[in-house]
């Protein structure tokens, strides 16, 4: 596989051109990837992630997500303690299925991408512990643990790199797969709160 290329907004490089990039920025490719191989080879949850699947029913599926509205830059900015906004907003560039809310000032940023599947069944044989494993190589995520409470069934991340670290979240609601990453973070409890508001605002199916 070619190596993986660094996704960054535009506009940080132009007018900060020595600042490192965030974790959470140059994450979203190889969250890309991750997802596409977990599914073109068939990959199904671990043996953690299946004992905690939920049974698949016959409701209605929610047919497309828009990650910004998931979370907004008031509450990317009380989880990091940092004014952030949307960076897409001010170049026009945007990246399908994500929000990536960040700073001039500040190397704080929030990553929301958002998958939806054609059923719960489909979404549930997404394995985070492939897509952790794909992402581990460049990005440094370990130290796995499952999270009850948030969406059907939840697991964190921590995570590692030269450009900054931070926590990360997959969470299961119906045929929908989340991803949030916070960079950088140390305290899980404002990931999962972010986590909940973006359940919270998922669109009723």
């Amino acid at each position: 596989m070619a190596p993986l290329r660094d996704y960054g907004p535009h506009r940080d490089r132009r007018s900060n051109p020595s600042k490192p990039m965030t974790w959470t920025g140059r994450a979203l490719a190889a969250l890309a990837v991750a997802a596409a191989l977990t599914v073109a080879c068939g990959g199904s949850p671990s043996n953690s992630s299946a004992k905690s699947s939920p049974t698949p029913t016959k409701a209605a599926q929610i047919t497309s997500v828009d990650a910004c509205s998931l979370v907004t830059s008031a509450d990317a900015s009380t989880a990091t303690g940092a004014t952030l906004t949307n960076l897409a907003a001010g170049t026009g560039a945007s990246v399908p299925g994500a929000c990536i809310y960040g700073s001039q000032d500040s190397q704080a940023s929030v990553l929301v991408f958002a998958q939806t599947y054609p059923d719960t069944t489909t979404a549930d044989s997404v394995s985070p512990d492939q897509l952790a494993a794909v992402m581990n190589g460049q990005y440094g995520i370990s130290n796995a643990k499952p999270v009850t409470g948030i969406g059907d069934k939840a697991f964190e991340y921590t995570a590692t790199s030269a450009g900054g670290g931070g926590i990360v979240i997959f969470v299961f609601k119906s045929n929908v797969v989340l991803l949030i990453a916070v960079s950088p973070a140390s305290d899980p409890s404002k990931v999962e709160a972010l986590a909940r508001i973006a359940v919270a605002n998922l669109p009723k199916s």
